[in-house]
This record gives C-alpha cells, structure tokens and sequence, in this order.
C-alpha cells in the first residue's frame, strides 16, 4: 500500500467523539496533517484528515480539534 507522509505541521488533533468504529477509537488523540472536505448527504460536514503515518480517514467535525492561531 502506497502512503504519501505528510511533512508539515499538524492542523489538529482527532477526538473519536461522532466517528466511533474501531479505526476511529484506535486514532484518538493522533495528530491530522492534511484535510479535505467531502460532499455529504447527511446534517454533518465529513471530512478527509491525514494523520502522520499516511493513512486517509473519514471524520466530523464534531471529531477535530484544531490548532493554530
């Protein structure tokens, strides 16, 4: 499997709090480095976020704590 890794500074950090599957509680508390917006049918935002490693997950926004100014 091919990752990208990203290298910059991290946008935040995600919290499993409405993306509860298995993956989600296994990346709670991990830094994000790259998000995307996705198109959804449903009342939340889902977003695309990049953690260190590579990997791409779906998240809320309701699961981001952003950093920064």
């Amino acid at each position: 499997m091919l990752h990208s890794v990203p290298n910059r500074e991290a946008l935040g950090v995600f919290r499993a709090v409405s993306t509860r599957d298995g993956e989600a509680q296994a990346r709670d508390g991990q830094a994000f480095y790259t998000l995307n917006p996705q198109d959804s049918q449903v009342n939340q935002a889902v977003v695309e976020i990049q953690f260190d490693d590579g990997v791409w997950m779906l998240a809320t926004a309701d699961d981001l704590e952003m950093t920064g100014p």
